[in-house]
């Protein structure tokens, strides 16, 4: 076999390995971009959570209060009975503060930073998952990557052997 020959197929046992990576990472970024564009947002999990429609968030952003607030006026409002700008008009309006609207509506004021922060562990969970999952995958492609070279080398030992002969 020919020195060109060798280096050629040499090369290409090379980059086989390579080709198989650059394939995996694309597949890679195209789930996680999949993943992204389902994965339900802030807003979508306080509508589920407080049953509350297009139109109430819209309202609550209208009335320009800050998205951990949306918690706390969907909480009320699943909580007291009243309706979401019931809450917002005692809230942007009358100018009370959340414990005084909380007092008014018969509940107890420690439900305000409980709605907060109940939230804020399911975003904790999620990204703990996450996090998980990410470290699960880098594991997994050293491990691919490991084994590909360990192959590579395997070919190259065999194909000097051969050549050897």
């Amino acid at each position: 076999m020919s020195k060109k020959a060798l280096l050629l197929l040499l090369v290409c046992a090379l980059a086989s390995p390579l080709m198989a990576q650059a394939e995996d990472e694309i597949a890679t970024a195209e789930t996680q971009i999949s993943e992204e564009a389902t994965k339900p947002d802030y807003v979508s999990r306080l509508k589920e959570k407080y049953n509350l429609t297009d139109e109430q968030i819209q309202a609550m952003k209208d009335s320009k209060i800050s998205e951990s607030q949306f918690a706390v006026v969907g909480a009320m409002a699943k909580e007291s009975g009243k309706t979401v700008e019931e809450i917002l008009k005692m809230r942007t309006e009358d100018k009370m503060g959340w414990g005084k609207i909380a007092k008014e509506l018969g509940l107890h004021p420690k439900m305000i930073g409980q709605s907060v922060s109940s939230m804020q562990r399911q975003d904790d969970v999620e990204a703990k998952k996450e996090r998980k999952e990410a470290r699960e995958a880098r594991k997994e492609e050293r491990k691919q990557k490991r084994e590909d070279k360990k192959q590579a080398r395997k070919e190259a030992r065999s194909q000097k052997k051969n050549k050897d002969i």
